[in-house]
């Protein structure tokens, strides 16, 4: 970042010179009576050329002797490019009180208040922007970005894509906050709308591959991360651990161990990797292994452990270790009260292995109120051993 700064120094200079060297103007400027003019040709000389801080120390100097709406224009974008939004702020302020008309810079003293952490007033002024302006997505998109109501968002969204409706932004920002509502159908709309016109961009294609695992196409998955890693997208251990997991998926064990242990060389800190390995190695019946790496997951992990802390009980119950496997489903379920897989094994368990069917009955009942929406063979099954235990339960009674 800093050699570009340079060399756009250095553009900016070379243009200087072919007008004449800019130090002989700055000497030549200097040795001139203090003037409106002056000063401002000396802060746009610095300006030009990068020295903020003497830019503004002029533009200041040449405000002090004329109001003048371009020079303050000048002065509010060195503040902001210089680190001092506040500054830029009040500058822009002045602006609108010279010139209400002035609509790129109310624009630009929006994206001020909403940097300052005042989104609201921020918003107000671009939906004033908004009604002047209809044809402009910029104005609608920028209250999409600054709004914390879903409603306000997606409707200022919509309508920058009414506007415009190839704006890249604004088709990402479509994409993933109907995701977050899961409204996944018209995700899956702006994705490949976005797809259309944008074919190689990687934000794009980082989305299709989590849609495309989400609905279970993991051979279009693979395709896509192949396509991310032609164009050198930048996170390798999101393509490589995505590909492992491609694979893991389509049961080619030995290609998810590949990438899987490749994205691991880049980061060895992610519990998912470790959990991913776990399940290569269960799937292959190397119960040990996996059991090793499920625990490396949980170490790394905590406190978000459930899944791993299932499969341990899978693992257990496998190896007919009934107690241990009732003990990781439990501590599954404990660690997240939406894990009912773990909370289902904890009644089996308790009914057929343990022989508690009042602890039985009381899983299966919780089940069935808190998993109401899960799989309706799971739900038929419960609800019979439901049946079945109030009626075992009833006759030891008499």
């Amino acid at each position: 970042m800093k050699n570009i700064f340079l060399l756009i120094i250095l553009f900016k200079l070379l243009a200087l010179n072919a007008q004449g060297n800019y130090l002989e103007a700055i000497n030549r400027l200097q040795k001139q009576p203090d003037s409106f003019e002056k000063f401002q040709k000396l802060g746009k000389i610095y300006d030009d050329t990068g020295f903020d801080r003497k830019a503004i120390q002029f533009y200041q100097k040449a405000l002090v002797l004329k109001p003048d709406i371009f020079t303050m224009n000048r002065l509010a974008k060195v503040y902001a490019r210089y680190g001092k939004p506040m500054a830029a702020l009040k500058v822009r302020l002045k602006i609108a009180a010279l010139d209400s008309t002035n609509y790129r810079n109310r624009y630009d003293l929006a994206s001020l208040y909403a940097q300052a952490g005042r989104k609201d007033t921020a918003i107000v002024i671009l939906q004033k922007l908004s009604k002047i302006d209809l044809r402009n997505p910029n104005y609608p998109y920028k209250i999409g970005l600054y709004s914390n109501n879903m409603n306000q968002k997606l409707d200022a969204f919509l309508e920058a894509y009414r506007r415009d409706s190839q704006h890249k932004n604004t088709l990402l920002m479509l994409m993933k906050n109907y995701k977050r509502i899961k409204f996944l159908d018209s995700a899956d709309y702006f994705l490949q709308k976005g797809l259309q016109l944008y074919p190689y961009d990687t934000k794009f294609l980082r989305q299709k591959v989590i849609a495309t695992y989400r609905k279970k196409q993991y051979q279009s998955m693979l395709k896509t991360l192949q396509k991310l890693d032609s164009l050198h997208y930048g996170d390798d251990v999101f393509v490589k651990k995505n590909t492992g997991l491609a694979y893991l998926m389509l049961k080619q064990y030995d290609d998810a161990e590949k990438y899987i242990r490749e994205a691991l060389k880049l980061d060895r800190s992610a519990p998912i990797l470790y959990y991913y390995l776990g399940k290569i190695y269960q799937a292959t019946g190397q119960l040990l292994k996996a059991r090793l790496y499920f625990l490396s997951a949980i170490g790394l992990k905590k406190p978000d452990i459930d899944k791993e802390y299932f499969e341990l009980g899978m693992i257990a119950k496998a190896r007919k270790q009934y107690r241990t496997a009732f003990s990781h489903f439990k501590k599954a379920y404990q660690n997240n009260h939406k894990n009912g897989d773990a909370l289902l094994q904890m009644a089996i368990l308790s009914e057929e292995v343990l022989k508690q069917p009042d602890k039985a009955l009381q899983y299966y009942e919780t089940y069935l109120s808190e998993f109401s929406t899960k799989s309706k063979a799971h739900l038929a099954f419960v609800k019979s051993r439901i049946k079945a235990l109030k009626q075992q339960l009833f006759l030891n009674k008499k």
